[in-house]
């Protein structure tokens, strides 16, 4: 059995800690000590039990702004948190003498955060049980593109990493098409599959269309226009909401927009079974909902996020949207007209086809990770 630390930080919505979560749950199955810090805020609607969560004091951002660190209150981090952050992290990695380190995303991203990842990784070595430490960097299919970070990049991880595992399908979205990483030294790339538990059943309860912004904050005007359009159509809409304050918001959409055919709640934990269950989905297109859309069969519109002028969930959208009951709204033609319209459309359609993605629990990544472990597949 080894120690398995994994060090994820998610900054705006929730696939970061998700993914996490589920890698840490089949590592733990397999029988390793498993320990997730995490160094967001935590997640009411997020399952963590049975998991060793040491939690540090938490960081979050405002419209994607990721230079501006906040703390959970909104105010901006200053030094001397940022401080209190790093002594706490140090601390548990000193106390788990993780025999590996996971970090999540990083280097590829989070590099606001670049000391704290490289002061576990630092600290994970000098305090490792007399094996050597391996540090494995865990990043989704499509990180975010960012062609100037690509040479930086590549050094931190010929420097510091020993594998890079893709939590995605090279058949369907190769990391060398957001990040085509170069370079001597760098360490072995492998695509692990998408992460994700079986598709629960469908509910006896029919939502209708199912509008969802994800358990993060992105998507407001998603959803706005989706009660909107929920007036145009004959079905019923039923709105997820995200978000620290997703009850005062739900209530506040209600208030300006309620009808007969309208519901609006905070995200459920059961988000996946109503999906299953929907005459239609209407979602932005994170991780986590376009792996869970690939394995039902409910028509889909994605209204991918190009927030901030990110591009990644337009890339995974694009890509799904040339599989059969899978329609793509960009962002400049979302009005309520267009959206109902295009909902019904999907709702009316014959149910789809499952997109055949490689996909499972996480235990193909860990599995990876137990080979690094081993000395006669440990990296040269």
């Amino acid at each position: 059995m080894s120690a398995i630390v994994f060090l994820s930080c998610h900054l705006s919505g929730t696939g970061h800690l998700v993914r996490t979560l589920a890698l840490a749950r089949a590592a733990r199955k397999r029988g390793h000590d498993v320990t997730v810090i995490s160094g967001g805020r935590p997640l009411e609607h997020v399952d963590v039990s049975g998991l060793d969560i040491v939690q540090l004091p938490p960081l979050t951002v405002r419209d994607l702004d990721f230079s501006t660190l906040r703390k959970a209150d909104g105010r901006e981090a200053d030094a001397d948190y940022m401080e209190g952050r790093k002594t706490v992290l140090k601390n548990a990695v000193r106390a788990l003498r993780p025999d590996a380190l996971v970090t999540e995303l990083f280097p590829l991203g989070r590099r606001a955060l670049a000391a704290e990842f490289l002061l576990a990784i630092e600290t994970a070595h000098a305090s490792g049980s007399g094996q050597p430490v391996r540090v494995v960097c865990s990043v989704r299919d499509a990180p975010e593109p960012k062609p100037h970070r690509i040479a930086e990049t590549a050094s931190v991880l010929a420097r510091s990493y020993d594998a890079v595992l893709v939590h995605g399908d090279a058949d369907f979205l190769p990391l060398s098409e957001t990040w085509p990483l170069k370079g001597p030294g760098l360490p072995p790339v492998r695509h692990t599959g998408y992460v994700v538990g079986p598709m629960p059943l469908a509910l006896a309860h029919n939502p209708g269309v199912l509008v969802s912004a994800g358990g993060g904050t992105l998507g407001q005007r998603l959803l706005e226009v989706a009660a909107d359009a929920s007036r145009l159509s004959s079905r019923p809409w039923h709105l997820l909401v995200g978000g620290p304050d997703a009850g005062a918001r739900a209530q506040a959409l209600l208030a300006s927009h309620g009808h007969d055919n309208l519901t609006v709640e905070p995200v459920r934990r059961d988000y996946r079974a109503l999906m299953a269950s929907a005459d239609c989905s209407i979602s932005l297109c994170g991780y986590n909902t376009a792996v869970e859309l690939a394995q039902c069969q409910t028509p889909a519109v994605l209204v991918p996020s190009e927030e901030g002028g990110e591009h990644e969930q337009l890339i995974r959208a694009r890509r799904l949207a040339t599989y059969p009951g899978i329609s793509l709204l960009r962002d400049a033609m979302l009005d309520p007209a267009i959206l109902a319209e295009t909902a019904d459309q999907a709702a009316a359609a014959p149910r789809r086809a499952p997109i055949p993605l490689q996909c499972d629990d996480g235990d193909a990544a860990i599995a990876r990770i137990e080979e690094l472990l081993t000395p006669q597949h440990a990296p040269q």
